[in-house]
C-alpha cells in the first residue's frame, strides 16, 4: 500500500459485504462491524490535499469558500486558529485563545462566524465563537456543561443551529443535543461508545460523526446508517464538509504528521 501521507489510499466500508463468492474478495480488504454495506456503496478512496505547515498539537477542522480553518491546542485552555489555502498555505494566524482544546471547528454560513469546542474527556464542553473578520476574537461564550465534558461541535446550517457532542468522558455514552444558536435545546438523542470522539459535522440531515479511523453516518434520531473505515495511520483530528452539487465534500485531518485529505466520491 501507498504511503498514506503522499498519495491516494483506497477505502472500503465496514460491514459484510454483499458479494457472492469468495473470489470475489479476493484482493478486497476484509471490514467487520454490525451493519452490512449497501450492495450499491461506493467504494471510497482518500487524496491527500496538503501536509499541514505547523506542527503545533492539531485538533478541529473546518472548511468554507475555499479557505481551511485548523485549531491547535497550545496549552493552558488556548488554541490557535490558522487559516489555510488549498495549498496548504498559511493565510491568518489568531493570538491563542480561550477556546480549550480546539477539539472541533465549524462554520456558520450565514455570518462566516466559527464555532469552536472545548473538547477533552475531562474538560466541561463550551462552545466558543469567534469572529473571524478582523482581528480574531471570542465574542460570545456558550456554556454546555450540564451536558458533560469531551465536546464537540457542527453548525446545522440547514436549520441556523448547533448540534452539540458531549458526555461524562471521552469513552462515554454520549449525548447529541440540537440547538438553537443561544444554547436552548431543542432534541437529543444518545449514543455509546463509536471510537474516541475527534470530529462532528452534518451533511444536510446526516450527521457524520468522526472518530479514530471512522466515519460513522447516523440520521437526526441518531440511528446508525453506515460506518466508514479510513485506512490511514495517526490519530484522526477534526472533520469538515463543503457543498458539491447534490452531495457533500468530506474533509479530514490526521495528526503525526498534520496533514488534510478529502474523501472522494462525494458523500450523499
Amino acid at each position: 500500500m501507498q504511503n498514506p501521507g503522499l498519495g491516494e489510499v483506497a477505502l472500503t466500508r465496514r460491514g459484510v459485504l454483499g458479494y457472492a463468492g469468495a473470489a470475489t474478495l479476493a484482493g478486497a480488504a476484509v471490514l467487520a462491524g454490525a451493519r452490512p454495506a449497501a450492495a450499491d456503496a461506493p467504494a471510497y478512496r482518500f487524496d491527500l490535499l496538503f501536509n499541514v505547515p505547523h506542527t503545533d498539537n492539531m485538533q478541529g477542522l473546518a472548511y468554507a469558500r475555499g479557505r481551511f480553518y485548523v485549531g491547535f491546542d497550545v496549552g493552558d485552555g488556548h488554541g490557535v486558529i490558522r487559516e489555510y489555502d488549498r495549498d496548504g498555505t498559511t493565510l491568518k494566524e489568531s493570538a491563542p485563545l480561550a477556546v480549550g482544546h480546539a477539539a472541533e471547528v465549524s462554520v456558520r454560513d450565514r455570518d462566516g462566524l466559527l464555532y469552536i469546542a472545548t473538547g477533552g474527556g475531562t474538560n466541561p464542553t463550551k462552545v466558543n465563537v469567534v469572529d473571524w473578520r478582523g482581528e480574531p476574537e471570542v465574542v460570545r461564550t456558550i456554556d454546555f456543561g450540564s451536558l458533560g465534558n469531551s465536546g464537540l461541535v457542527a453548525v446545522d446550517n440547514r436549520r441556523d443551529g448547533l448540534l452539540v457532542h458531549a458526555g461524562p468522558g471521552d469513552q462515554g455514552p454520549f449525548v447529541f443535543a440540537f440547538t438553537d444558536l443561544k444554547g436552548t435545546v431543542r432534541s437529543t438523542f444518545d449514543l455509546g461508545y463509536q471510537g474516541v470522539p475527534q470530529g462532528l459535522e452534518m451533511a444536510g440531515d446526516k450527521i457524520l460523526y468522526y472518530t479514530n479511523d471512522t466515519i460513522t453516518v447516523l440520521d437526526r434520531a441518531g440511528t446508525i446508517l453506515d460506518a466508514i473505515t479510513i485506512p490511514l495511520t495517526g490519530e484522526s483530528e477534526g472533520l469538515a464538509v463543503a457543498p458539491a452539487g447534490r452531495g457533500t465534500r468530506v474533509l479530514f485531518g490526521y495528526n503525526k504528521p498534520n496533514r488534510v485529505y478529502a474523501m472522494k466520491p462525494v458523500f450523499r
